[in-house]
C-alpha cells in the first residue's frame, strides 16, 4: 500500500496490553481505543479510554492486520491530543 491512508486502519482490530485496570465499576479493556468511539473522558463509564494498572513499563498494542509503513500515530490522552 502506497500513499497516505485516510481511514482508521486500527478500527476494531485485535489489541493487547500488559494489563487492564478495573476501577470497581468498569474494566478499561485494551480494545476500547479502537472501538470507533472518540469520547476521551476516562472517568466516564463506558468511555473509549484504556487504562493499565500501575506498572513500571506498561504497554498497549494493536494488530493492524497487514504490514504498513507507519509514519505517525495520533494519541489522545485524557482529552489532550499528541502525535508520536
Amino acid at each position: 500500500m502506497y500513499g497516505r491512508v485516510t481511514v482508521n486502519v486500527a478500527l476494531n482490530q485485535p489489541t493487547f496490553a500488559s494489563s487492564e485496570w478495573y476501577n470497581g465499576h468498569d474494566t478499561y479493556v485494551a480494545s476500547r481505543p479502537v472501538d470507533g468511539d472518540n469520547r476521551t473522558d476516562a472517568l466516564q463509564l463506558g468511555s473509549s479510554c484504556f487504562v493499565s494498572t500501575p506498572a513500571a513499563n506498561p504497554w498497549w498494542a494493536v494488530d493492524l492486520g497487514t504490514a504498513l509503513a507507519v509514519i505517525g500515530v495520533l494519541f489522545t490522552n485524557y482529552g489532550t491530543t499528541f502525535h508520536s
